[in-house]
């Protein structure tokens, strides 16, 4: 019998075995798919001894990102419509508010029954979010009702977020007003197309939580939703919600700001704490509660280094520790004694080691500075004395975890800062040849605050720098002597948003915090301001100048001239420095601030004064042909000095404060009228009871 032909070797039987799979794949039925992913279980939590990273997966994640609705996409008429819209709010050159009102009114109507597509739109987002900012709370709350039903899906898009996102701010100052009651609709009205809704903003609030409840776990750490969830929580708290701030825990650096600071008295309600509903309390309570309740303390730990969850955990301690009072730390369910269980920070323990693994994290070390600023004092005192005060030098010199210094710094009484200067004094020279002048400069601030005497640090800074002061001032400003590709670049980086590859940025990252640092010194009385003084009289009158033209060097020029710590003598000597210049920076943008600076310092050195206001009379026509120029005719008064010297000179001396603008002032027997005036109503006033008496 012949034998069976069999193909000899290992390719040959792997060959074989892939064309028996590939045939089983075949054979299966079509609606049998596996699933995608496999959770973890829940009874060892997934975790992995000596793993890289631990999933933040809480066992409340049921939901799929697949299933996010498909609203439909703007027809090409509408998608030009209202790309249009968009660039006349951008330019926003409204006559008045009136004719502005009226465009938004247009807009919405065009976008009755889209206002969810135009959210999901990639181009037309940025329009709902500049409208929502121009609405009124009429407007803001047909929106709202518009979204009810949706936010599930909407804060997890990622263009829509931010429209929820904006949403909430700008309802967030009307939670407090009733829900109007509907109109009865005449013949006129009947073509009105959206009712009034009939919740009000608060109750619109709580179907907002009602959709999202049984998610928080997920949304916690969900790239676009997690933003919108802050904004959400400190709404709930009445806590400010300004993007425009720059410590803002609500959005990134990266965020854009879509009409948000166009109109100073629409967002001056968002920066200031707003009375909320009772039942508000409560209930940001519970979704405190329900988003860390399905954490273990190993994942909470976790999510303090977690790219998109530290942020909300940064609101959440924020708010545990300063909305609902520092006593809620004594509570062992509490974050703050889950993240740091113990108050004697002993070497070893959880708390050690979590604080420790904090500080030298770029994301971490942000949840302990909130933690550092707002932890109860008695946990403060036992975290700075058993494990911060020790290492106070090295963490000072550590790019990351010198900014949580900053708040220690803050925090420390007066005894306790005066050793905090002790330790950190001898560190200066190395931090200032390394241009991290972020700690000397709150050591300075906070010596001011608390009294302490700051002659060691005067001596340290002379230490530090060149004795020539002419050369001392450059060096200070960062102009010259300072050492290139330093290790700041990574901070200035974070802090500026600026390029790594890009030197000229990060020259301008480290002119920023010198000239910072230069001001603060300048506040400090004694023997510390006077370096910078002295270094600035040392300067010849062209350096001078080519200072007061740069935009970030001008700043310590108008400071000397204009802070209690300049003394007259100073001034005096300081100031005709710019004589013969004065036009010149007068038509500068950042020179012109100068010479404002220089009304308020002549105040007691007239002739001076009088000799430059003399200088910028002569050149009066190039001036008034510039806009800056126009703004220092106006602030030093030239009008008056070329028609009323005398009162110009009252007025120069500080004997009249009133009418500093430069307006036509009154006549003599305008004064007089206003006096016999003022003088008839007192005397009328004093008759009115003797009167009715009567």
């Amino acid at each position: 019998m012949p034998r069976e032909k069999v193909k000899r070797g290992r390719r040959a039987a792997e060959k074989d075995n892939k064309e028996a799979s590939k045939r089983k794949r075949d054979e299966a039925p079509e609606d049998v798919e596996e699933p995608k992913r496999l959770k973890p279980s829940t009874e060892d939590n997934g975790i992995t001894e000596g793993a890289d990273y631990i999933p933040l997966d809480d066992g409340q994640d049921n939901m799929d990102t697949t299933d996010m609705p498909f609203y439909g996409l703007l027809d090409p008429e509408e998608q030009e419509y209202f790309s249009r819209a968009n660039e006349v709010l951008e330019l926003n050159q409204f006559g008045d508010a009136e004719e502005r009102r009226v465009f938004i009114d247009s807009v919405y109507k065009e976008a009755d029954g889209k206002e969810l597509k135009i959210a999901c739109s990639q181009s037309c987002s940025r329009l709902m979010e500049k409208m929502i900012s121009m609405s009124n709370l009429r407007q803001i709350r047909r929106l709202f009702n518009k979204f009810i039903g949706h936010f599930l899906h909407l804060v997890q898009h990622r263009f829509a977020s931010h429209c929820c996102e904006t949403l909430f701010i700008n309802a967030a100052p009307g939670l407090m007003d009733k829900a109007p009651k509907p109109k009865k609709k005449d013949a006129e009205d009947e073509e009105e197309e959206d009712p009034e809704p009939e919740l009000s903003l608060s109750e619109m609030f709580m179907a907002v939580i009602q959709e999202l409840e049984g998610n928080w776990g997920y949304l916690l750490t969900e790239r676009f939703a997690s933003h919108t969830i802050r904004v959400l929580l400190l709404v709930l708290a009445g806590e400010p919600v300004d993007l425009s701030l720059t410590e803002s825990i609500v959005a990134s650096r990266k965020k854009e700001r879509h009409g948000l600071a166009k109109d100073t008295e629409e967002a001056n309600p968002v920066s200031q704490k707003r009375s909320v509903p009772e039942f508000f309390e409560a209930t940001l309570k519970k979704v405190m509660q329900d988003m860390v309740s399905g954490l273990d303390d190993t994942y909470l730990r976790a999510l303090a280094t977690h790219p998109v969850g530290n942020p909300v955990l940064q609101v959440l301690v924020y708010l545990e520790l300063s909305h609902f009072g520092k006593s809620s730390a004594k509570d062992s369910k509490s974050i703050i004694r889950r993240l740091v269980p113990s108050d004697e920070f002993e070497e070893g323990t959880e708390s050690t080691i979590f604080i420790r693994g904090l500080l030298y994290d770029p994301v971490g070390s942000r949840l302990l500075e909130a933690i550092v600023r707002y932890m109860p004092g008695k946990l403060f005192k036992g975290l700075y004395k058993n494990f911060m005060r020790d290492q106070l030098r090295s963490l000072s010199r550590n790019q990351t975890a010198g900014y949580v210094v900053l708040r220690v710094l803050e925090r420390l009484g007066k005894d306790d800062l005066q050793n905090a200067v002790e330790l950190l004094v001898p560190q200066i020279p190395n931090l200032i040849e390394r241009s991290r002048v972020i700690v000397p400069k709150t050591l300075i601030e906070r010596c001011i605050v608390r009294g302490v005497d700051t002659k060691p640090i005067a001596q340290a800074l002379e230490s530090s720098y060149d004795s020539d002061p002419a050369k001392r001032l450059s060096q200070m400003l960062w102009l010259e002597g300072a050492p290139q590709g330093d290790a700041e670049a990574p901070e200035q980086k974070a802090e500026f948003g600026s390029d790594s590859n890009a030197s000229p940025k990060a020259n301008t990252g480290a002119k920023l915090h010198s000239s910072l640092f230069v001001q603060t010194i300048l506040t400090a009385p004694g023997p510390l301001s006077g370096i910078v003084y002295a270094s600035l009289l040392a300067q010849s009158s062209e350096s001078l100048v080519e200072l007061a033209k740069d935009a970030t060097t001008s700043h310590v020029l108008q400071k000397a001239l204009t802070l209690p710590t300049s003394t007259l003598q100073f001034r005096r000597q300081f100031a005709v420095r710019f004589t013969g210049q004065l036009v010149d920076l007068a038509l500068d943008s950042s020179g012109s601030h100068l010479v404002d600076a220089l009304w308020v310092a002549t105040k007691d050195v007239f002739f001076v004064k009088e000799r430059m206001a003399q200088e910028l009379a002569s050149q009066e026509m190039a001036l008034r042909d510039s806009f800056v120029g126009r703004a220092v005719w106006r602030n030093w008064a030239m009008d008056l000095f070329k028609r009323r010297r005398g009162e110009w000179a009252a007025k120069a001396k500080g004997l009249d404060d009133t009418n500093v603008s430069g307006e036509k002032p009154k006549s003599r027997i305008e004064l007089a009228r206003a006096k016999f005036a003022a003088k008839a109503a007192e005397q009328e006033q004093a008759n009115g009871p003797a009167a009715s008496k009567a």
